[in-house]
């Protein structure tokens, strides 16, 4: 499988009425592994293919209603529609969980959700979910997390670099080949705790400017 290609067509490729795409059943088969697979793969969230904004992260998190959601037509549907990169981020009736959390994230950036929901997106580097990520060896070996870090790196972190969206790694940088403490154009990676925030200091307050700004301006010409 060529690796080097765009992450929405990879994930376009992930059925419906899969648990897991295609291309990671073999992996994830023989594998002993702590990801609950019913609740089905958040590779990224929001409006991925045009953000402003992207903030980057490990692999989403399990809460306890997250497969009796995947489980309904309506919450299949959203995953699907999430992984065209085109929807906003999700308010409370369509993710209660996913939008609690996103909420607390984005609030240290001083910004309104409402706001941030069609011009902040997230991306992570693994896309099952679990209760406590413990499989990191998996990323050298699932073809999503090649994907999802090629496409990073050739695509998404040049724009950055060039001024052409903000990125903010938020979790996991050497996982990202980013280093804490870092930053090329509009590329940050501030110091943060295990929970996502940023550590107050210089860097915290340059990154809150550039997300701010950048919202501001995305909404000012939407």
């Amino acid at each position: 499988m060529d690796l080097k290609r765009d992450i929405f067509s990879f994930w376009s490729e992930m059925p419906e009425d899969a648990d897991v795409h295609p291309a990671d059943e073999r992996v994830l088969a023989s594998r002993k592994h702590g990801f609950e697979l019913r609740g089905l793969p958040g590779p990224y969230a929001g409006p991925l293919r045009t953000a402003s904004v992207v903030l980057l992260f490990l692999s989403p998190g399990l809460d306890d209603r997250d497969v009796a959601h995947a489980a309904t037509k309506a919450g299949r549907r959203w995953y699907v529609d999430q992984r065209t990169g085109k929807c906003d981020l999700p308010n409370e009736e369509q993710h209660p969980p996913a939008y609690r959390w996103l909420n607390r994230v984005i609030r240290q950036f001083g910004i309104d959700y409402g706001k941030a929901r069609s011009t902040v997106a997230t991306l992570n580097i693994g896309a099952y979910k679990s209760v406590h990520f413990t499989d990191r060896p998996m990323l050298s070996a699932l073809p999503s997390s090649k994907v999802c870090l090629d496409w990073a790196q050739s695509v998404l972190f040049p724009q950055a670099k060039a001024g052409k969206r903000v990125v903010v790694c938020l979790r996991s940088a050497n996982y990202w080949g980013l280093r804490v403490g870092e930053s090329v154009g509009s590329l940050f990676c501030p110091p943060c705790n295990r929970g996502a925030i940023m550590l107050h200091g210089e860097m915290r307050g340059r990154v809150t400017s550039a997300v701010h700004d950048a919202v501001r301006a995305a909404v000012r010409s939407s």
